[in-house]
């Protein structure tokens, strides 16, 4: 009886641990790369899906002032789209990093939780 209960523990605070640490990092990891956040910031004022239209040549205001506003509103998109996905990015990584350390302090303590209240009930009980 005695070493099942050192193999339960060497595995609960060895292996287990490292398992939990393992798979947290893995979804801080796919946080990062899905959300793309430093190449967001990067391309922040550029054209929403690289669409652009050629720069007209001459003096032709009407065509000239539909290319600026056509890049403008473009670029205003993107930025809105990229804004939000930033912000969802890094809403989305905290939230995996606070749960991730909620869930790893409740794995660290829940033995010691369960032996105090065992303790308690018995005491209790008598």
């Amino acid at each position: 009886m005695i070493s099942v209960l050192v193999i339960f523990w060497r595995w609960y605070y060895g292996e287990a641990i490292r398992n939990i640490l393992k798979g947290w990092k893995n979804f801080i990891i796919f946080a990062s790369e899905y959300f793309s956040i430093p190449l967001l910031f990067k391309t922040l004022f550029a054209p929403w899906k690289r669409d652009i239209t050629k720069k007209p040549r001459g003096l032709d205001f009407k065509k000239l002032f539909e290319y600026i506003s056509f890049s403008l509103i473009s670029r205003i998109i993107g930025f809105g789209v990229r804004i939000i996905t930033i912000f969802v990015g890094i809403l989305f990584f905290l939230l995996i990093v606070v749960l991730g350390l909620l869930f790893f302090l409740i794995w660290l303590f829940l033995p010691l939780i369960f032996i105090g209240l065992f303790i308690l009930a018995l005491g209790l009980i008598i």
